[in-house]
């Protein structure tokens, strides 16, 4: 076999000529793409730095709309929504309560029943749960009016005790046999009632939830409430306990 050396020299030389040419073009074609997604990364950082200082101006002059001057004089934040403390452990222990903390300036009272056990699906005691228990929250009418530059009418209430003007809300939890006494003596304490309803199903007994809301005197709504309590828990239920 005669093999002609000039022939296999020229075809290295082609193979390696190609070889350099697809080279170079695959560099300039890696070049091409590097470049254009570092444009497109700037472009994108750009927008980002631009986004972020707009939203900055924004937030600033936002902030430079609220000027001392725009504030009333010598206010604090009793004085702007209110000052009328309320003295929530003395209220839980007058309604024979818990009281629960809230820093929203309600008096958060929980009432536990005591009797009879109310039983809920796999034999679970439902006593132990707030759910099922009642609650009052009361709120001085001064805090939740928001009057500006009222500080020193509110303070003079808040001295007078004896007067303090509340709205309470409430959710009393009741045995079936209960509901209609309870409901007679809130309409005859002037209470609103805003719903009646359940919150279970097969628990025994038969649980009902009646809530309603009452304003004006501090003692005399806690009365109520003390009353129309004494109320229900003298009305037995199927069982003949009552609660």
């Amino acid at each position: 076999m005669i093999i002609n050396a000039k022939a296999v020299r020229s075809e290295l030389k082609m193979t390696t000529r190609s070889a350099t040419t697809i080279s170079e073009n695959r560099s300039k074609h890696f070049r091409r793409l590097f470049i254009g997604v570092l444009g497109i990364s700037m472009a994108l950082f750009s927008a980002a730095i631009l986004l972020t200082t707009m939203a900055d101006d924004t937030f600033a002059q936002g902030n430079n709309n609220v000027t001392p001057s725009s504030m009333p004089a010598n206010t604090n934040q009793s004085s702007i929504i209110g000052g009328n403390k309320l003295n929530c452990q003395s209220i839980a222990t007058k309604i024979a309560g818990i009281s629960i903390p809230n820093p929203s300036k309600i008096c958060d009272v929980l009432i536990l029943r005591q009797s009879p056990t109310v039983v809920g699906p796999g034999n679970m005691n439902m006593n132990k749960f707030s759910t099922i228990n009642s609650i009052v929250e009361f709120a001085s009418v001064s805090d939740l009016m928001n009057k500006s530059g009222a500080g020193a009418a509110t303070s003079a209430a808040a001295n007078n005790t004896t007067s303090q003007k509340v709205f309470v809300m409430g959710e009393f939890g009741l045995l079936e046999p209960q509901l209609v006494p309870m409901v007679k003596s809130a309409v005859a304490a002037n209470w609103t009632i805003a719903a009646v309803h359940n919150h279970m199903v097969q628990e025994k007994p038969k649980m009902i939830f009646v809530h309603w809301s009452a304003q004006g005197d501090l003692n005399t709504i806690t009365n109520q409430i003390k009353s129309i309590l004494l109320t229900v828990s003298k009305v037995p239920n199927v069982s003949g306990m009552s609660r």
